[in-house]
This record gives C-alpha cells, structure tokens and sequence, in this order.
C-alpha cells in the first residue's frame, strides 16, 4: 500500500506538521462572548439540599427509610410536636380504636411483618412503626421530638423556606431553614372540643378521643360519648358492656356498614385474631402471603364503583347496609327510622368496622338520643326534653379541625395560605400533593386526596417516590424552585368538582371529607385508588413554574460526562445492554480474560481467519 504522507509532513524546521498541532492543542476558550462558563462536573452531580418534614408519623418513617437507600446529598430534619413517633397511632388511644384496613395491607412493602388480627387494634400498629424507628434510630438521626412549627415564609431571594420552631420542652423559638418543607402530618392531627355549653364546668372525667387517660377505669361507670363517627363508634361498641350505664348521641343518619375487604373478614364482617396455625403458614409461605395480600388488595381496588352514584354496586351497597342495619336494631324502631338515611348511599363517609356497634345501641344500659343536647352541668348533663343525668365520665369523640388550615402563618409571595384558601375562595390544590404559588413544598395527601380509598400505605410510599423525583431533578438540575401553578392547580379542582358530584361523597351528609360539613367542598380525589397511582407515576413539569439558579438552563450538562462514568461511581457503563447481575443490579461487571481465549479474532485458527 502506498504511503500517503507529502510535503505536509515534512519533518523539517518549523513546518505544516508543528502548525496543526499548535492549532489541534490549543487550549479552548475559558468563557463565550457573554461570560457563560461550564460547569466543571459530571452530568447528574446532585447538589446538596435539606428537607424539613413536620409531622413524625407513618409519612416520615417512609420518607426516611427510602432517602437512606435512593438519595443522595439529602440533609434532612422532622419536627414533631409529640413525646414520640407515631402520629394518629400515638395519639388515638382510645377503647377499640382499630384501622379499618385489614392488617396485611396496612404495612410498608419494605417492612412485611405477621399481624395478631384482621383489623389490628392502634397498639399493634403503633408498636410496628416504634420497631421500625428504633431498628433504623431515626429519632438520632433526624427527629427533634416536642419541637412544634409556629411558622413558615418563603424566602425567594435565598430559595429556601424559613421556619419558626418552639421547643415545647423548653418553650425556645428557634430558626430554621430548607430548601424543602413537606407536609407530613396529615389532617387529622388537631383535635376539637364540642362547643356545648358547660362542657368545661363538668367536675367529673372529661376525656376527648385523641387525648384519652388510659388509666381511667370505665367499669361500672355511668360514661356520656358524645360523636358517631369513625372514634365515637368503636369506643361505643368496646365499652358498652364495661360500663354501668352508658349515654350516646345519634343525631343524624349514619350508615353503619362492613369495613373494607369482607371476604376475608370474620362471620358477619367481624375482625378476628389470626390463629398459630395461620400465622405459622404466612411466616412459612411468603409468597403465599403476598397471594394472600394480592388478593385482598384486589378486593380493596374493586370498591370504588359503589362509591358512584346509580351503579348497581352503590345500590347492593345501600341493600345490604339497610338490612343488616333493620336486623340489628330490630328492638328500637325509633332508630330505624332516625339512622338509616334516606338522601345518601353507604361511602358518603369512610366506613368503620365497628362490630357490636348496633347491638350496644339497643343493648338494657345504653340510653341514646337522637335530639340535640343542651348543657353539660358540674355532674352530668341536661338532655333535649329538659331532664338532668348525672354521669361519672364524659369521652367526645367529636373528631378533628379538617379545615385543611395551618395553625400557623405559612406564607410564600407575601400571602398566607389561609388567605388562599380563605372560606370565599375554598381549597385549591395541585393533586393534593401540592399548593399553588408555593414553591418547593409537598405534603402527603392535601385537599382533593385519596382520602376514601383504602390503605394509605401504598399511597405513602407512591408519594415518596414522587416527591424524590422531584427533589432529583431540582439537585441534579441546579433549580431555585418547583411551583404548581394557579392555572394547573384551577383546571385540576374544575375537573375535580364535576367528577364528585357522581360520587356519594358530594351527598348531604355530614363528613370529615367535606370538613365536617353537610353541604362542604369535597376534597377527595376524582377517581379510584388505580387512578390516583397512574397520576402520581411522575410530575407533570408542564404544570409547573421552574426557576432555575443557572441563567443557562442547560449548565447542568456539564463537562461532557455523566456521573456514572466517574472513578469509584461503581455503576454498569453498559447498562442500557442489560445487567449481569442475579436480580439486575446496576453495578459494573469485574470481566475476566477467559472469554477473549473463546471469542477474540486472534483466537480463531489461521485457516479460518480469511473467511
């Protein structure tokens, strides 16, 4: 073969060859004409950010538990106004409270652990995440217990949110701040007094559902329980048969249905205590236990349909509920009449598994009324006819403020949030898991959440994975903020609020779901359970309004690489091929020479070598 060097490539004195070089080398401009400069790192570099949590409840543990494993560059601080971690399982203690989700489906997918009974009682499942704490110490790492949040502003020319925190132990104000604030104390965390009037004159017990004494002894006591919801119905079925005389309000219709997935419950819907035989075969069987799970998680999916008004689920829903309701409360027409509604189908609030509720009503010592009360008195109260009844106790299980308000000035562009979302204006999310105008801010399941849709295990953690992909980008791509827009977040509540007026929760009924209100504002999602994950899958950024610190939006390309292609990153450079690895693990091969002796080209005999 020729060679093709000339003249070009002389190697005599100062010649072509020593030019182009001087030319190929030549160091590359430090700037452009406009001063912009790269970045000298790797795309995918994540800047370090911090997150305040508030609220150490179930949210947080999660919250927690994933950062550990999937982020990276993440400060994290959690106030909690509590002696301990646990949120409403810490703070509900009283007689019967249980989840009305059968035990197996209310666990993280991370943490599967065998369960005492169907529906688990508030102990059991308080105890599962004080286990989970202590085995991962997240109360040293990240939880600063009795530290309440007074207020939190967004400072937009420091991109951070600036906090107002009170020590509760030594009642000191302290500042705070973070790039993130998250929501995580949900919405039933401020519990209310009914506004009777003498209530507080009462000498005798006065407890409130989500603030109960319990080393109170109820037995042989006369006890009042003021509040037919959720707290008030399984504290009336557990003490019914403890106490001397027992004194309940009914003062609106109620539907008294089975709880969730009753296929697998006990007779009659009850709860039941697993046997040693059924839990020796879920603890042998795993997958057999997640067959089990599956199934009932099937079961859960499938309830949306009766929460639609007209479908022939709502209306074997009402069927079931009226007979079961007329059967049990055979020997007391005046409540036939006075609880089962007439105007609205079974869903129009979540159901409670209550069982012995309906049997306590018309059991010899309960007295119940359906007409208001009028006072409380020092001994007991003054009933609606008039008459005084004197009681030892007092429980109001008269529920929470779910005005989705924040007891404290939380303001982002000079306005507060209870301006927002003043009584004129109603609530206005961004798929419940934002709020408009406030930047970098998430909560787990805000105004128009799946509040009614089964087990919020898997909504927690469907959350967490939203909220990380949007911590990733804002670090990886040097953002100053992620805000939902009031365009976006308009347009989601208009599609919300036609959509529910097909559902039984838009129905007169007297709801948390509608802040306790008979004609409130739904705030719950506009569809199913399956409906709300496919949303949450990943952030609509189009639905965002994105300030990027960097006045060129793609400085965060970088030098050229990516991250995974630094030395010590230990990812697989030929990911995108597959992984070698038993179960797809992203970690770069160790190669052998092994495979060259069988493959290379210079390991081919010669007389194949032309072929």
């Amino acid at each position: 073969m020729a060679n093709h060097l000339d003249s070009n490539f002389s190697t005599n004195g100062n010649n072509r060859i020593d030019a182009d070089f001087s030319i190929r080398d030549q160091p590359a401009p430090e700037t452009d004409q406009y001063g912009y400069r790269i970045r000298e790192q790797p795309m995918g570099t994540k800047r370090r950010v911090k997150v305040i949590l508030m609220g150490a409840g179930a949210s947080s543990l999660n919250f927690f538990k994933r950062a550990e494993e999937e982020m990276e560059n993440l400060d994290i601080v959690c106030y909690e106004k509590n002696h301990d971690i646990g949120g409403t399982w810490l703070e509900n203690r009283y007689p019967g409270v249980a989840c009305d989700i059968p035990s197996v489906n209310y666990q993280f997918s991370w943490k599967i652990t065998l369960w005492t009974h169907y529906y688990s009682y508030g102990p059991e499942i308080w105890q599962y995440l004080k286990l989970i704490e202590k085995e991962n110490n997240f109360i040293k790492k990240y939880i600063k217990l009795q530290h309440q949040v007074e207020g939190a502003e967004w400072d937009d020319k420091a991109g951070v949110w600036r906090f107002k925190v009170r020590n509760l132990e030594t009642d000191e104000v302290i500042n705070d701040s973070a790039e993130f604030f998250i929501n995580a104390g949900g919405v039933l965390n401020n519990w209310k007094w009914p506004n009777i009037p003498g209530l507080h004159d009462f000498k005798g017990k006065l407890m409130h559902s989500a603030y109960y004494d319990v080393s109170y002894d109820i037995t042989g006591k006369k006890v009042a329980v003021l509040g037919a919801g959720s707290s008030g119905v399984q504290i009336v079925a557990a003490i019914q048969k403890k106490v001397g005389k027992l004194f309940h309000w009914v003062r609106s219709p109620i539907w008294i249905t089975a709880g969730f997935a009753q296929t697998w419950a006990g007779k009659d819907g009850a709860n039941f205590a697993y046997s040693k035989e059924q839990l020796k075969f879920l603890k042998e069987n795993p997958k057999k236990y997640l067959e089990y799970r599956k199934q009932i998680e099937n079961e859960l999916n499938q309830r949306f349909r009766f929460i639609l008004k007209g479908s022939p689920q709502a209306r074997l829903a009402r069927e079931y509920a009226e007979a079961e309701m007329t059967r049990k409360l055979s020997d007391d027409p005046r409540l036939v009449e006075k609880m089962i509604p007439k105007d609205f189908n079974p869903g129009c609030r979540r159901p409670t598994p209550a069982l012995g509720y309906l049997e306590a009503l018309v059991a010899p010592n309960a007295t119940i009324f359906t007409d208001e009360l009028k006072c409380f008195t020092e001994t007991g109260f003054v009933d609606h006819a008039g008459m005084h009844h004197d009681v030892d106790a007092v429980i109001c299980a008269t529920g929470f403020d779910t005005s989705w308000l924040p007891r404290f000035p939380f303001k982002a562009h000079g306005k507060d949030l209870r301006e927002l979302w003043s009584d004129e204006n109603g609530l206005t999310s961004y798929l419940s898991i934002g709020i408009p105008t406030f930047p970098n801010h998430y909560s787990y399941c805000g105004p128009y959440g799946p509040l009614g849709h089964g087990s919020f295990i898997p909504l927690i953690e469907e959350w967490t994975r939203y909220i990380f992909t949007c911590i990733s980008k804002l670090q990886t791509e040097n953002l100053k903020s992620l805000t939902p827009t009031l365009s976006a977040s308009s347009q989601f509540r208009r599609h919300a609020d036609l959509f529910l007026q097909r559902t039984a929760w838009s129905s007169p009924c007297a709801s948390w779901f509608k802040q306790g209100k008979r004609d409130g504002q739904v705030a719950v999602w506009p569809g199913s359970r399956l409906h709300f994950l496919e949303m949450m899958k990943a952030p609509r950024y189009e639905d965002y309004e994105i300030e990027y610190w960097d006045e060129n939006r793609f400085a965060w390309l970088g030098n050229g690489f990516v991250t995974r292609e630094e030395e010590g990153d230990g990812r697989d450079i030929t990911w995108y091929l597959g992984s070698l690895e038993e179960g797809g693990g992203d970690v770069q091969p160790v190669y052998g020479e092994e495979l060259k002796g069988v493959l290379a080209g210079w390991a081919i005999d010669d007389e194949h070598e032309g072929e």
